[in-house]
């Protein structure tokens, strides 16, 4: 009997000695089940900031629409909320931080409205200022917002609200200096990127809390970038920082995107990786993530073709594959054209719930684009 008395600090515990993911995810889901059965409200606002961080950076993000509105209610409801001995800053910030990861997901999920969007940002933009802050985050928030859904107007409208407001110690340098780089490449302006991104390659510009991010969200931006535009030899030389890194993050570890920059000299490269990553972007629930995946497999398979004159590839693929056929011998052209009917379905979902063609201009583009000599 005594195991089953309520314990915050021993289901904290437990939770953290398992693995990221879906299992830690589903622990505290447990915990904030137990929390809320106890009327604990500290522990049912912890739970809940903890949920949102496994879910945000290694789980399903989709599930922060769910949690998140209940944290804000929480902290709404109970403003001398007392903090529990694992929150290390105030309610404020904890709350700020959550909020970012949600609003990184209303970028990559289709499935939230343009209109929820906007909402969620500029209620951060609203509690982001209440709390003492100035506008200049939030302003830069909003335009990479804008930037990614594709619409050029809004972009930059908010980047030079963001530009305009004088810097504070809220400000993080690294951040900034990847908003423009993001901005300038957005507008075809590569000059002025490439002057901030040789910054950060010499630590003049880094992240305050983790200076190698600067570094890695820059050099990710730029891999893609590449492919996009078709310029695989300078993608592979990127490609290789990355690989060297070899982050715990999946937003810095692209395998996609390092799949498509092997095409440049090491095909056979590609294609293992290809093999090994198949399987999860298959099962991928952000539908940002699995476009780009998609899109860079048929980049790969056309480039493949192109480069080593195949027009078969031997693949051990599971029968759960759509293209499943028991041979194990796959014609690079049904590769293609699944590959990119998929990412064209997805990329159309996208455009509709951004109102621009961003998607599908993109995956145009990079498939145009693909692998067209060392020269490039």
């Amino acid at each position: 009997m005594q195991d089953n008395i309520y314990n915050p600090e021993k289901l904290v515990k437990s939770y953290r000695e398992l693995p990221h993911g879906k299992a830690r995810a589903d622990a505290i889901r447990s915990a904030i089940e137990q929390a809320d059965l106890n009327n604990d409200i500290p522990y049912m606002v912890f739970f809940r900031e903890d949920f949102c961080g496994e879910a945000g950076e290694f789980a399903d993000e989709l599930d922060l629409f769910t949690v998140f509105p209940e944290l804000l209610a929480l902290v709404d409801s109970y403003p001398d909320l007392t903090l529990t001995p694992f929150q290390e800053s105030g309610i404020q910030d904890e709350v700020l931080w959550d909020y970012e990861t949600m609003l990184d997901a209303c970028d990559v999920f289709y499935q939230i409205p343009l209109k929820e969007c906007i909402k969620f940002y500029n209620d951060y933009k609203r509690r982001y200022t209440a709390y003492g802050y100035s506008n200049r985050e939030p302003y830069r928030m909003i335009s990479g917002f804008y930037l990614r859904t594709g619409d050029s107007a809004n972009t930059t409208k908010y980047f030079k609200k963001f530009k305009s407001c004088p810097k504070g110690p809220d400000n993080c340098p690294g951040c900034d200096a990847n908003s423009e780089i993001d901005y300038y490449l957005f507008n075809g302006e590569k000059e002025k990127a490439d002057k901030l991104a040789s910054k950060i390659e010499e630590g003049i510009v880094k992240c305050e809390g983790n200076p190698s991010f600067s570094l890695l969200r820059m050099k990710t931006t730029y891999l893609e970038y590449y492919i996009v535009n078709g310029s695989y030899k300078k993608a592979a030389e990127v490609a290789s920082v990355l690989e060297y890194y070899r982050s715990m993050y999946k937003e810095f570890s692209p395998w996609h995107f390092i799949m498509c920059a092997c095409l440049y000299k090491n095909p056979g490269k590609g294609l293992k990786i290809y093999k090994k990553h198949y399987k999860e972007w298959e099962e991928e629930h952000n539908p940002n993530e699995k476009f780009n995946a998609y899109m860079c497999a048929a980049c790969f398979f056309k480039g493949l073709r192109k480069t080593s004159n195949r027009d078969t590839v031997k693949l051990m693929f599971k029968k759960q594959f759509p293209l499943y056929n028991g041979s194990g011998i796959y014609s690079t052209t049904s590769l293609i054209e699944y590959y990119y009917k998929e990412a064209e379905q997805i990329a159309a979902k996208f455009d509709k719930r951004n109102r621009t063609g961003i998607y599908t201009d993109k995956l145009r583009k990079s498939f145009a684009n693909v692998y067209r000599g060392e020269d490039c």
